[in-house]
């Protein structure tokens, strides 16, 4: 077992439990950063979002200053599992490929595994920018591009995906004080309109979209955003998930037309297992390997909160069956003290036909769960219980891509404030959901 200081390998401490053992750090506040305009070193301060690549390379946000405050350093880091090398491949120095300026602050990571997109912020960013293989940063949209099917600029950014040469992002223009926003394709050096909050939907009865993701997902598979319907000028409750379905080798005006957008799940419906609670709340549906997975929510009192009062983890089969394995009615596994899920963090993963993501419960409480739609069984991968070199762990986060094979990529949160980025080996322990009794 070995962390990455640079080039160095250095033995370090083994985090384990009897489901998961954490045995690598990719890099931690420990490690200095590899910067390459600083001649002194400087530790990292904290960590976000790890991805996997099929030869373990993991690539990671480093020193954010959004979320964790870091004064600087804030860049696109990638170890090398080969030799223990750790890369900066875009700093906050560097020059922003279409104005010159600093880069700045760097949000929403996303990969293919491949190549990465990123939401050049703060806030509501600048612009959204990707990496194409090993190729330069390039800019996909900016304040001065014009937002097609418009006649004005884009004035900010949500955040992108990417999949191969396909980028899709949130974007919105402001015209006369009237925000427009909508999903948009890059693909070729072309930008395309996909749906905006102006245009009737042929999916959605015809009515136009309001709240559209603000981080669309898209795969091999679908591509994939959630959405409320609008009608006579209001905002109406139910949530709902639309997407296009890919084809290899389609061509994208075709394959992302409005008449081939489909309903996946329909506005405000009844989520299962419930048989009375509508889907009120779904930010951010992911998609991978044909399912199909959000953060479902209802909340009768406020249909349009993001972090409802009841939560679900709601996977769509490639059947077209919508499922609800793990609810805030469930008890937390390994605990005996009759405790349920008090919520889950919006932001989760499909991999390997897996679904990973994060439970919160009482007290600061948190977990990472992997399920397998196919076995219908809940694997326990880790929790704030565990100790690592007698420091407690208070939180965790997954990325889009964190699993190749028995492997898993997790950045822990520690109670001093110290953070670090892993690799944790998988073990076949189920647990089995149980729903606290009504």
């Amino acid at each position: 077992m070995h962390f990455f200081t640079g080039t160095d390998a250095v033995a370090a401490t083994t985090l384990q439990d009897a489901a998961a053992t954490i045995d690598e750090v990719v890099a931690d506040t420990d490690t200095d950063q590899p910067l390459r305009k600083v001649a002194a070193p400087i530790p990292f301060e904290n960590f976000r979002y790890p991805f996997v690549d099929d030869a373990e390379n993991v690539l990671f946000i480093g020193n954010d200053s959004y979320t964790y405050g870091a004064t600087r350093g804030n860049g696109i880091y990638r170890s090398n599992a080969a030799d223990g090398r750790l890369d900066v491949l875009v700093a906050e120095d560097d020059a922003a490929p279409d104005d010159g300026k600093p880069m700045g602050v760097i949000l929403g990571l996303q990969t293919d595994r491949r190549s990465f997109v990123f939401h050049r912020g703060p806030d509501r960013g600048k612009g959204i920018y990707a990496r194409f293989g090993d190729g330069p940063v390039i800019a996909i949209a900016n304040t001065t591009t014009s937002a097609p099917g418009t006649n004005a600029n884009f004035s900010w950014f949500w955040y992108a995906d990417i999949w191969k040469d396909l980028v899709v992002f949130h974007g919105t223009q402001e015209s006369a004080g009237n925000p427009v926003s909508g999903l948009y394709l890059y693909h070729n050096k072309n930008l395309s309109r996909l749906v905006d909050s102006t245009q009737p939907v042929p999916a959605a009865g015809y009515t136009t979209l309001s709240d559209l993701s603000y981080q669309p997902r898209i795969d091999g598979s679908w591509l994939v955003f959630s959405a409320n319907q609008v009608a006579n000028g209001m905002t109406k409750p139910g949530r709902g998930i639309l997407g296009w379905p890919l084809t290899d080798g389609g061509d994208p005006a075709t394959m992302f037309s409005l008449d081939r957008l489909q309903l996946l799940a329909p506005f405000g419906m009844m989520i299962p297992e419930t048989e009375r609670r509508p889907l009120t709340s779904a930010p951010n549906p992911v998609v991978g390997d044909g399912l199909i997975a959000v953060v479902g929510g209802s909340d009768a009192r406020n249909p349009t909160e993001e972090q409802p009062d009841w939560q679900a983890i709601c996977i769509r089969t490639p059947d077209g069956k919508w499922h609800n394995p793990v609810d805030t009615d469930t008890l937390i596994p390994r605990r005996d003290d009759g405790a349920v899920f008090t919520g889950f963090n919006k932001w989760i993963a499909i991999q390997n036909g897996k679904v990973i993501f994060r439970a919160y419960g009482p007290a600061g409480y948190q977990a990472v769960y992997l399920y397998d739609p196919v076995m219908n069984q809940l694997f326990f991968v880790a929790d704030t219980t565990w100790q690592f070199e007698n420091k407690a762990i208070v939180g965790f986060e997954i990325g889009r891509h964190p699993m190749v094979g028995q492997r898993l990529a997790l950045m822990i949160r520690f109670a001093d404030q110290t953070s670090g980025e892993y690799l944790a080996t998988l073990s076949a322990l189920p647990t089995t959901p149980v729903r606290s009794p009504k």
